[in-house]
């Protein structure tokens, strides 16, 4: 980072450095919540919880109709791909059973039909890139490479995934088709290229880059040409996110010395901050209509999953999860998932309802 970044408190600077150390796909220097915690170990971020909102009745039964929420949750030392409606119910554990342990990160398709995530198939020292499929949650590994897959992101007519590797011994993106079969080197940098977020008209990608020495956003056309960069802070600025109509980005930044929500133009103006609270505040998606944003934040005690209101920021409210331990959400693309989509949910939520029990 240019300026020398201010001196964190000890638990937060152990908190970064467990972070790095397990959170593998995430480049060096970067201080993340996204923490694997050990079995048996149940894990703790900020020591005191603050008080939290939860949703109004006439806003939980709008957000009903607005399609899914995914996100990754730990519990009894796993790391899985769950779901759950916006309004807090019908919450579904999408890889509890399978047998790999670790699965973070998930995005939506275009259409809401499947889930795409990284993921530790058999040991801890690669992470490959699956695609499931909602109707019949079948699991299909689209990466199988040395080294670490991660982060990725569909283009909008669902048909190619851009992607981090480190295929070569760096981090670029590449460009795949939806069997894996790679189409494009996007990137090829010496410093690490990853995050890739691809807008909503197809013609360009986000992604956060450290080849300025700090994690920066930056924006490239699909094809690799015109390469722009959109932030210029000393604090990390990362997780770029589109809205729905392509006229903004949300992001993460620590340009305030902790984790904070903003959002831009494509072009990096109309700089707007979303939240301005003491806690850590990561990683935003919208809302299908663009009226929300879904996010992580720290402030509940552990990370926990909460939605701000765009056009009046400061009406927040946490989204209660069964794991104490809920980050990394994703809004689903549309409102309305399709009908396979949902009867494979309805399934799988039958299957996990004890007998007996309505």
């Amino acid at each position: 980072m240019r300026p020398a970044s201010p001196r964190l408190p000890i638990g937060v600077s152990l908190l970064a450095v467990a972070g790095l150390l397990l959170a593998a796909c995430t480049p060096p220097n970067t201080r993340l919540p996204t923490l694997t915690p050990t079995a048996g170990r149940t894990p703790t971020v900020s020591p005191t919880a603050q008080a939290v909102a939860t949703v109004q009745p006439e806003t939980a039964l709008e957000l009903h109709e607005l399609g899914w929420l995914t996100f990754t949750a730990s519990i009894g030392g796993r790391r899985d791909v769950w779901l759950m409606r916006p309004d807090g119910s019908q919450e579904i554990n999408l890889t509890g059973d399978f047998p790999n342990g670790f699965a973070e990160a998930p995005v939506w398709s275009p259409d809401g039909s499947g889930i795409a995530y990284d993921a530790i198939p058999n040991s801890d020292v690669s992470r490959d890139i699956y695609y499931m499929t909602l109707a019949d949650r079948e699991q299909v590994a689209l990466t199988s490479l040395p080294g670490f897959d991660c982060y990725p992101s569909f283009s909008p007519d669902g048909s190619m995934i851009v992607y981090m590797s480190e295929r070569d011994g760096n981090r670029d993106l590449f460009i795949m088709d939806r069997e894996g079969n790679e189409l494009l080197q996007l990137t090829d940098h010496v410093a690490y290229d990853y995050e890739p977020a691809w807008s909503p008209d197809g013609t360009q990608i986000a992604f956060t880059s450290r080849r300025t020495g700090n994690s920066e956003i930056f924006i490239i056309n699909a094809d690799g040409t015109d390469l722009r960069q959109l932030t210029d802070q000393w604090g990390l600025d990362w997780r770029p996110s589109w809205s729905p109509d392509g006229e903004w980005i949300a992001f993460e930044t620590w340009r305030n010395g902790n984790a904070d929500i903003y959002m831009m133009r494509p072009d990096g103006s109309d700089l707007t901050q979303l939240t301005k609270n003491p806690s850590e505040d990561g990683h935003p998606t919208f809302s299908p209509d663009g009226r929300y944003v879904v996010f992580h934040s720290s402030r509940a005690g552990n990370f926990q999953l909460f939605i701000l209101e765009v056009a009046d920021p400061e009406n927040q409210w946490h989204l209660p999860t069964t794991s104490p331990y809920a980050l990394l959400p994703a809004w689903s693309p549309v409102a309305e998932l399709p009908a396979s989509a949902l009867a494979g949910l309805t399934q799988l939520e039958q299957e996990a309802t004890p007998e007996g029990e309505d």
